[in-house]
Order: structure tokens, then sequence, then C-alpha cells
């Protein structure tokens, strides 16, 4: 069976390719990449840049967030967003037959290796420090009108499904 056309692929409610225009981005470069995954990703998971200590300084990490089913957001680890990605979103993508220009096609090719992926990660660190443009896209989406924070960032470590 060959898939022709958008197809939409719903994570809690949320469709993730949506919005998402191939035009907008040159997948032979590699930050092209990350810019795609993170558009992607963008409903369900955030990435910031935090500074941590390291000897007698701080460096800026990456650091990543998934947003859980009320809204907070849960601090996890780029192995976890891994497992999540090729199992949970591989799993509702399903098998992709489409020709290599599609949508699904290319987001199919972008999660399938994991040390690619693992890259394209941790290049969303370069794009946070250097493209001003997010920047202020994000300070803009952080703050209300009143200045006040729209939603809290807790970190947890573990959450207990019943």
């Amino acid at each position: 069976m060959i898939f022709t056309g958008l197809i939409y692929i719903f994570l809690s409610g949320i469709t993730m390719l949506k919005d998402i225009d191939l035009n907008d981005y040159n997948l032979h470069f590699d930050l092209h990449k990350s810019y795609f995954l993170r558009d992607c990703l963008f409903e369900e998971i955030s990435f910031t840049l935090e500074k941590v200590p390291f000897d007698e300084s701080f460096i800026e990490e990456l650091t990543i967030y998934k947003k859980l089913n009320n809204g907070i957001l849960e601090k996890i680890e780029i192995d976890e967003l891994i497992f999540y990605i090729q199992t949970d979103i591989a799993d509702e993508l399903g098998i992709v037959h489409s020709g290599s220009n599609s949508l699904e096609y290319k987001f199919y090719r972008l999660i399938w290796n994991i040390d690619d992926l693992r890259k394209i990660i941790n290049n969303i660190g370069i794009i946070l420090k250097y493209d001003k443009n997010i920047n202020e896209e994000s300070e803009e989406e952080e703050d209300t009108d009143d200045g006040k924070p729209i939603m809290k960032i807790i970190s947890t470590k573990q959450i207990i499904k019943n």
C-alpha cells in the first residue's frame, strides 16, 4: 500500500505534522534536520539551554522537557527522548511506504538511526545558542501580558502510572 498526501500523527490528541512545510527546510544540512525535528515535536517536547556548574564556572547545557497530559513539563534525558521517539512516535507513525519527497518519509528517515537522532537532538543546542529569532519566540511564548509565566516548569524523575 502506498500512502500519498499528508498523514497526521496523533499523540495525546495533538497533530505533529499538521503545520510543517518541507519547503522551510533543506534536510541536507544537519541544523535544518534539527529545526525540522524541533518543529515536529514542539507541541509535546521543548528544548532550552540551562546553565550548569562545570569546574569553577558554568556552561550552557541542552535541557529537554516533555509536556505531560496535565500541562506540566517534566525534565527528561536525551536517551528517554530517543526511546519515546523510536517507540511511541514510531508506533503512531506506522510503516511509511511513501516516496522520498513526502513529509512522513522525511520524518521517518530522520528518526530511524539512534546515532543520527542523538546528533540531531544535540544540534538543537546550537540553534538555541545562536539563532536570535528562536530566542525571541521563546520569550514571547513564556510570558503573559502581565509578565507572569504561563506554565511553571518543574523537574520530576519518575512518573508512576497505575
